[in-house]
Formats: structure tokens, sequence, C-alpha cells
């Protein structure tokens, strides 16, 4: 609130030019920076070019009185923040109160005694010092929270993108966990088929018969969960649902016939049966394509 020197401004507004000089003397004397104005026209000329610390005017000046002008004042986003002390020659009841009305922070009567004066200016700069002090800091803090929310908003968008990254990372590999794992089954399946199928070949007893048979019917299912329900629901046979496994992973009759021993005969004869029992046996449907439509329902 100090100008260049140092020194609070402090303007003086009243036509009687013997209080001006008062006052002038009092404040100057005190170390303070001192303007004059006689009338409302020079105040308002004054501070459209510089803004005092303080406001020392009349009620009653010729022309615009202080109350008038003081409302012009306050009215002004410019000049509505500087305080106004006003002076008087009587005391008048209704007077003060349009003074406080219109703005005014103080009032002096005359006489003028240089304490009183003193006094009340220094309460009213100190109380405009820390209005702009507090304003600053509150400025400040403004900043400093409009910088942690902006650095909160880039810190949860930022956030949000790790979590989708993370979410499709997630999927992915989860994807690749399931395919890994139908991969790694489906390969321990056809490497123990012909195994299976020599020992179908070779003379067991009924018992280890049976025994094979299981094991074959379980490997099956273990590959994939849906060729149980194919054998539930549609009643195919072990061989039936072998069959059935090969040609949805795209298996010609040829190649059939090879990893499980039988004849294409036979294997076309386990084709038509498995279209039989799904329903599709006149129908011009695609076997392959509508047993992997099941697995995907």
């Amino acid at each position: 609130m100090l100008d260049k020197e140092g020194k609070p401004l402090i303007l003086i507004v009243d036509d009687n030019i013997l209080n001006r000089q008062r006052l002038e003397n009092i404040l100057i004397n005190e170390g303070y920076k001192v303007a004059v104005a006689e009338n409302g026209k020079q105040l308002l000329a004054f501070v459209n070019k510089k803004i005092p610390h303080l406001i020392l005017m009349a009620t009653v000046l010729r022309g615009m009185d202080g109350i008038e002008i003081c409302n012009i004042l306050k009215n002004d986003l410019k000049t509505r923040d500087i305080p106004i002390i006003f002076l008087s020659v009587h005391k008048n009841i209704s007077e003060i109160n349009a003074a406080f009305k219109a703005g005014g922070v103080d009032y002096i009567e005359w006489p003028f005694y240089r304490e009183e004066v003193l006094g009340r200016v220094k309460v009213h700069l100190d109380q405009l010092e820390t209005r702009q002090r507090l304003k600053k800091a509150i400025e400040v803090l403004k900043k400093k929270v409009q910088q942690c929310t902006n650095e909160l908003i880039e810190s949860n968008n930022k956030l949000k993108e790790i979590n989708i990254a993370l979410k499709v990372l997630l999927e992915k590999k989860e994807e690749q966990a399931e395919e890994y794992k139908k991969n790694f089954v489906y390969n321990i399946k056809y490497c123990l088929e012909p195994y299976i199928q020599q020992l179908k070949q070779t003379e067991l007893s009924l018992e280890q018969k049976v025994l094979v048979d299981l094991v074959e019917k379980k490997l099956s299912e273990s590959v994939y969960p849906y060729l149980k329900e194919l054998s539930e629901k549609y009643f195919l046979t072990p061989t039936e649902i072998q069959v059935a496994d090969l040609i949805k992973s795209g298996k010609q009759t040829k190649e059939i016939a090879e990893i499980l021993g039988l004849s294409k005969r036979t294997v076309d004869t386990h084709r038509h049966n498995i279209r039989r029992k799904l329903g599709i046996i006149k129908k011009n449907i695609n076997l392959r394509s509508y047993l992997i439509s099941l697995e995907e329902d």
C-alpha cells in the first residue's frame, strides 16, 4: 500500500483552506504523503489518475457534497475499497448516519486534534493494509487451489488411462492364459490318443477295455467342456465324441481315421450318426461350423 517513497498517500478534500492546511500539516509532519482537492470535481479527476490509500473528506462541499461523492466512489470498482473518513465542523446525527450508510469508515469533528486525526488515520491505514494482505493471500490460495485441482484432474485422467490399459492388459493375459490352457490340454489329448488306440487294438480283458474307454471319454471331456454336454444331451458315444472333436478342430476324414485307427468308411458312419443325433441329417449345414456354434452357445 506504500508509494515509491514508502509513504501512504492521503487525499484531503475540503473547500475550507484553513481546514485543509491544518490537516495537511498534521499528516506531513507525521511522514505521510498528502494531496488536496477543494471539491468533488477535483477529487474525481485526481482518483482517475492515481488511487490514494485514504481520503479525508468534508461532508459539506460546494457543488457535490461529501455523501454524494462517497456514493460515486463506492459504486466504482476501481475506487470502492478506498477508506473514507468524513470531516464535519458540527455534530449532526442524521449527517453521521448518512455518511456511514454511504460507505464511510469513520467520522472526525472540528476542531481537528492532532492525536485524534493521527490515531484514526493509522487505524484505517492498518486495516487497509490487513485487507490488502488478506486479499493477496486469498489470491495466492486460489491459485494454489486451482493448481492442485488441475494436478488432481491430470492425475485422475492419467489414473483412468492406466486403469484402462491395465484392464486391456489383464483381459489380454486372461485370453492368452485361456488359449495356452486350451492348447496345452488339446496337445496332451492328441499325444495320448495314439497310445489309447493302440491299447484298444490289443487283446484286453473286459475290465481293461472298460477302463480304457473311461480314460478316453474323460480325456475328451477335459479338452472341451462342451463335449460332455454333447454326450449327455445328444447321447454321443465316446468314439463319436472323439470324431466330433476332431471334425471341429478341422481334421478331414482321412486324418481322423489315421488318428483314431479307424477306416474312412467307419469315420463316415460316425459322421452320419453325429449329424442324425444333432438333428441336422437332412439339412444343408456344415458339421464343423455347427459344432463350433454349439460351443459358442
